[in-house]
């Protein structure tokens, strides 16, 4: 199955929690609990923002998001760049298993872009790179998906997948997210999905207007 281009280039954006800020890497995104505070670093190759171009525009730079509010177990963000608003909602896994030694930080994200050839987008940070041409299994209640990886990031295969993939969150309760490294380990993460339609809804309200 085709998937999208996805960019050479990736950039960091950092957005706070209410609490203050702990040391990052870019390597190895080791960030404390959302649910505690501090910084917790998305990629933007993560979120999928400059997946249909293959490159940034030209003055285009990353710009620190802002927390606006938690809802149950997401957290919504918004930020500003050249392009325009960009909003997203994240949350961590409320359980993690498998057989890794360690990893950076991990969440699923769902963004929405000024830019309607990006629109909506479902993404996967693993903490971890992912073993080259390897698929997601991401279960939502009893609905099996698959996303193709790219690095440390997965990413619903297209526009349709996204949108059955939120529609799913909005009416489960409970997600699975199983990977596997490039060394050949893996990683099962249990995500919450209470407060996730709350959270989607905000998302879009707050980006009606670029």
């Amino acid at each position: 199955m085709p998937c999208r281009t996805l960019p050479r280039r990736a950039w960091a954006l950092k957005a706070r929690v209410d609490g203050a800020a702990v040391g990052d890497r870019t390597s190895q995104n080791t960030v404390e609990s959302m649910r505690r505070g501090g910084w917790i670093r998305i990629s933007l190759l993560a979120l999928g923002l400059l997946a249909a171009s293959g490159g940034p525009p030209v003055g285009a730079e990353p710009r620190q998001a802002t927390f606006l509010k938690t809802f149950r177990d997401w957290n919504l963000y918004v930020a500003r760049d050249d392009v325009g608003k960009i909003c997203y909602i994240a949350s961590e896994p409320v359980e993690k298993d498998g057989n890794y030694r360690r990893r950076g930080a991990t969440a699923v994200v769902v963004a929405k872009f000024p830019d309607p050839k990006l629109g909506i987008q479902v993404s996967v940070q693993a903490g971890y790179p992912y073993k080259k041409k390897s698929n997601v299994q991401m279960t939502i209640d009893k609905k099996r998906y698959e996303l193709f990886t790219d690095g440390e990031n997965a990413f619903a295969f297209t526009a349709e997948d996204d949108r059955k993939i939120i529609e799913a969150m909005k009416r489960g309760r409970r997600m699975v997210v199983k990977g596997t490294s490039r060394k050949g380990t893996y990683s099962i993460d249990t995500y919450s999905l209470m407060g996730f339609s709350a959270a989607y809804r905000a998302m879009l309200d707050e980006c009606k207007n670029p």
